[in-house]
């Protein structure tokens, strides 16, 4: 069985990718700055310390695919000049160290899989389709996602099969947006903000895991990848959709932009602003979505 050493494994992407990998019968190894976390017969822990630069060297002991996940969450605090710093230091020094083990204790690694974020693009509201060769943004976001991208480039640089996914938000019961959304919309409350007309680039986090699984599985996919649906939605038709997986209409009316910007200050514009981007890369390299439509996912994480 092959090995997998995950970086970032802890979170909400993590737990369910984990998961799914055992399901498909890969050994993972996990990257924690925690202790007493319960191991399985496919399942081990192994510490680290970004900020020290030190990794226990047994967590790579015949791992032939790092999947990276670090980072700290990009909005849970506003983006002040240190916790911009946290979140451009907590990606690109967490890659560095992975890459520099790599090579330190010479491991013959095949694949390297990172993430990034469709944020690439910019925070911009348009009706224009983002793609892979897109020019990227000039704000904030698109900066970090520009960062974290060329130090994952190192693994590719040294001839190591690396895919980079920018992602859209992921949709999934245990954490993310729909954890934060869905008991509001059980309540009849409308959730859309601003103007509603942004869109709102979406995964749900059963195909995204899948992904995973197919990259493993398809040797030659390489290179950068929008991970998003098919289906271009508004911030407007997400609140809709999510308050009818509820059995809930609303007459309330979307929180004022002015109101979140002055909640989240520079950070708002993760909410108040999004555009349409194009999976076509992903679906052409065979790739089959199995929640494709907002409202196959919604109604299905009830």
């Amino acid at each position: 069985m092959k090995k997998i050493l995950i970086a970032g494994g802890t979170g909400f992407v993590g737990k369910a990718l984990i998961k799914h990998l055992v399901n498909c019968g890969y050994i993972v190894h996990v990257l924690t700055r925690g202790n007493n976390i319960s191991e399985t017969e496919n399942i081990h822990y192994f510490r680290w310390n970004i900020e020290k630069a030190v990794i226990d060297g047994k967590a790579f002991d015949g791992v032939t695919i790092i999947i990276n996940l670090t980072g700290v969450n990009i909005g849970e605090k506003r983006w002040t000049k240190k916790r911009k710093v946290e979140i451009i230091e907590s990606r690109i020094k967490a890659i560095d160290l992975l890459y520099q083990y790599v090579n330190r204790l010479n491991i013959g690694l095949d694949t390297f899989i990172s993430s990034s974020a469709v944020g690439y693009y910019g925070a911009v509201t348009s009706t224009k389709i983002f793609t892979e060769i897109s020019d990227s943004g000039d704000d904030f976001l698109a900066s970090v996602c520009e960062q974290w991208e060329k130090a994952a480039l190192q693994f590719e640089n040294s001839d190591i099969a690396t895919t980079i996914l920018r992602k859209g938000v992921v949709l999934g019961k245990e954490g993310g947006m729909y954890q934060k959304l869905a008991p509001l919309a059980k309540w009849g409350i409308n959730i859309a903000l601003g103007n509603g007309r942004q869109f709102l680039p979406w995964i749900d986090i059963r195909d995204l895991v899948r992904l995973y699984e197919f990259i493993l599985q398809t040797d030659e996919i390489r290179g950068v990848f929008n991970v998003v649906s098919s289906e271009h939605i508004t911030m407007n038709d997400f609140s809709k959709i999510l308050l009818q997986s509820f059995r809930k209409t609303s007459i309330l009316p979307n929180a004022p932009a002015f109101l979140i910007q002055l909640l989240l200050g520079e950070m708002s514009v993760m909410l108040l602003e999004g555009s349409k981007v194009s999976n076509e890369k992903l679906k052409k390299a065979g790739f089959q979505f199995e929640y494709n439509t907002i409202e196959k996912s919604l109604f299905g994480l009830k």
